[in-house]
């Protein structure tokens, strides 16, 4: 069966020379006329532009009947012989343009493609002509004339669509519908407005992967699917990049296996998290290992510019049809909030998306950087959902280490060490970054620079403080417990479902003390300070809370919250009632975090006293006594003998003798001792909740 022709239409051998373009028009004209249920002004209308091309096509017309049709524009127009002579000449008329259509060939390799493409997605013959005719019209100007000139005299476009394939009406309505079989299967785009049946502002549109496809030859059905899919997706990226997410990547491929194999229908796997968090790498590597070939539907480098929500759609469901049947293939869909959040608050079709989840006979994978605005019936929908973060530390350096091979960016191992603990970024953010560092010729430092100012544009800070790995000594600590007792019994413990409380006057080493217990144990640090956690909007702190606590959880990382008392005050106090459900999501996770967790204060009188119940140690730090500042003098200003009234302060912590060591420094005082003891001496008095009179043991300056 020919593309444009009816049961009775044949087409003439392709080896006749002759214009294409005549044989569409004139097999068009034929059909038009054969139906005979035009008005008459539209009949007019199509004759009088059948007339005028009368000498250009080369179109056979009795001169009588030509003369009077080319009179029906001007004044006199007799339309009692009109009807005498076309009812004497329809018959003569209609046989003409069928041999004019019969001796030309069909349009190729566009008329094969088509006419292989419903074929093999299981559409009926009216398909077939349907989308020959749209195919036509934006390729073939007379025939665009044509279907313009009789859309404007033969009412809503499906009418005239219905006369130039020669179909029933209805018939090609319920396949031209936004709800129809051709746009069900991506193969026809239906806009919601133009008053041209084709066309760049046409109310039907042929997606762009096909059309691109239409005009090449191909072998055989393989050929043309395997140019309309395009190459499938490769990763760059290991598995061994996912180790952090390594449970979560094996139950996805073991999904994708098994759908696979079973022709499962409705499996939808969506990835979110930030940008460059490695969610589409993750996709193309779990397919992989799933043994599938995975394409991307609707990118936009296919169609070489933006594709708007319905096109992408459209795609999608055009490569469902397509690979409809098969095993061994997966789809990848990204940035899937986009098309999701549009549908549904900009007036589109929430049933459609839904139905779409639910029938996809090929499993598609969809990708999106927030899913928070995506709907709950959409996300209910999804066989399984997993979030990606940043990696861990640990991951980052692997990573990290590997990407500068790659590049050829020179880091020697402590530099690795050094960035992967202050750059929280994702593998896509260190790539992009080594690649700058590269073309510039630069080494850690412009690592590091292009990183942070891309982590600073996503996130609002840039690369974190170093934090040196020798801020803590037992010896500048006064506590309550003997801080290296418990360190050593807490390594040799196998449990480390802990939690600390360190509270105590500010720079008395309680952070220091908790970072050097995550070295000791092997752990990761996840630091987080109340103004990571806390936020204006309701709720907002509780899910800040339980992701840092998931975080942990995934980075098997120690987690220490600073300030703790901005969030552990007591419910006593509690004005708002998100105040409370603030201090309850916190002990909820306490209760059950299986690594250990540490919280810092400087204000232990504000904690919730059911907070202090849940941690397992309560450690007091206390300001420097003798001995320990005798160590602080040796060790931040190599003074070995220090005079008893340099050893007499009470209030002094560790984080005073580093300040003092900065002014020492700037001043140029730093080996003059009784110098550096007026220093401390008068960094003591400045201290809140010191009385500002002079100590008696510091000579003061005579006036």
């Amino acid at each position: 069966m020919g593309l444009f022709r009816s049961k009775s239409e044949t087409f003439a051998d392709a080896t006749i020379a002759a214009d294409v373009e005549r044989g569409l028009v004139a097999r068009y004209l034929a059909r038009i006329l054969e139906r005979g249920d035009l008005p008459l002004r539209g009949l007019l209308s199509i004759l009088h532009w059948l007339n005028d091309r009368r000498s250009y096509m080369n179109f056979t017309i009795n001169d009588e009947f030509s003369t009077l049709v080319g009179t029906y524009y001007s004044g006199g127009f007799n339309f009692p012989e009109f009807d005498s002579l076309y009812r004497r000449e329809r018959e003569k008329l209609i046989g003409s343009l069928r041999r004019a259509a019969e001796e030309t060939p069909r349009p190729e390799p566009l008329a094969s493609n088509i006419e292989i493409l419903t074929r093999e997605l299981g559409l009926p013959e009216a398909a077939l002509k349907i989308i020959g005719l749209i195919a036509c019209y934006s390729r073939y100007d007379q025939v665009q004339y044509l279907c313009d000139t009789l859309a404007n005299v033969s009412g809503p476009l499906g009418r005239p669509i219905a006369m130039l394939v020669g179909e029933p009406a209805r018939n090609v309505e319920g396949l031209i519908a936004p709800g129809g079989e051709l746009a069900a299967c991506g193969l026809l785009q239906v806009r919601e407005t133009g008053e041209q049946i084709g066309g760049q502002h046409g109310r039907f549109v042929i997606p762009w992967r096909v059309d691109a496809c239409l005009d090449r030859s191909f072998a055989d059905f393989p050929a043309l699917r395997a140019a309309l899919l395009g190459e499938p997706l490769e990763a760059s990226l290991n598995l061994s990049d996912y180790d952090h997410v390594a449970e979560d990547c094996d139950l996805i491929k073991r999904l994708i296996e098994g759908a696979s194999r079973e022709g499962a229908r409705g499996i939808n796997i969506l990835l979110f998290g930030p940008p460059g968090s490695g969610k589409t790498e993750l996709a193309k590597l779990a397919a992989a290992a799933a043994g599938v070939s995975l394409y991307a539907a609707g990118e936009e480098q296919y169609a070489g510019r933006e594709t708007s929500r319905t096109e992408r759609l459209s795609d999608l469901a055009f490569f469902q049809r397509l690979l409809a049947g098969g095993e061994g293939t997966a789809i990848l869909f990204d940035e899937f909030e986009d098309v999701a959040w549009q549908l549904i608050n900009r007036g589109g079709s929430k049933l459609y998306l839904n139905r779409l989840l639910e029938t996809n006979p090929v499993p598609v994978i969809w990708t999106s950087n927030n899913i928070f605005e995506i709907d709950a019936a959409v996300l209910r929908r999804m066989s399984l959902i997993v979030e990606l973060k940043a990696p861990p530390v640990r991951q980052r350096e692997v990573i990290l280490r590997r990407l500068a091979n790659r590049y050829e960016v020179p880091l020697e191992d402590h530099e690795v060490h050094d960035l992967a603990r202050r750059l929280p970024a994702t593998p896509a953010v260190l790539e992009n970054a080594l690649r700058a560092a590269r073309l510039s010729g630069g080494g850690k430092d412009a690592l590091e620079r292009a990183a942070s100012g891309t982590i600073r544009a996503l996130s609002g800070g840039g690369a974190r403080p170093a934090v040196s790995v020798t801020d803590f000594d037992p010896a500048l600590t006064c506590a309550s417990m003997d801080l290296i007792a418990l360190t050593k019994r807490m390594v040799a413990s196998s449990n480390l479902a802990f939690s600390l409380c360190l509270s105590g006057p500010p720079g008395t080493g309680k952070s220091a003390f908790a970072r050097y217990l995550a070295r000791r144990l092997g752990l990761e640090v996840l630091q987080k300070r109340a103004s990571d956690l806390l936020a204006p909007y309701i709720g907002q702190s509780e899910r800040n809370i339980a992701e840092a606590f998931e975080s942990a959880r995934e980075a098997q990382a120690m987690l220490i919250f600073d300030e703790a008392d901005s969030f552990l005050f007591d419910r006593r106090e509690a004005v708002r009632s998100w105040e409370v459900t603030q201090v309850n999501e916190m002990l909820t996770w306490m209760e059950h975090h299986p690594l250990p967790f540490c919280c810092t204060t400087n204000m232990m009188e504000r904690f919730d006293s059911a907070s202090l119940r849940r941690f397992t140690f309560h450690i007091l730090f206390h300001y420097l006594d003798a001995k320990a500042l005798a160590r602080a003098y040796a060790i931040f200003f190599q003074i070995a003998e220090v005079p008893p009234h340099g050893l007499a302060f009470t209030n002094l912590t560790p984080g005073d003798f580093a300040q003092g060591r900065r002014q020492a420094d700037m001043l140029g005082i730093a080996e003059d001792v009784d110098r550096v003891i007026a220093l401390i001496a008068e960094i003591s008095r400045l201290k809140p909740g010191t009385s500002r009179s002079s100590i008696g043991f510091v000579r003061q300056p005579q006036s």
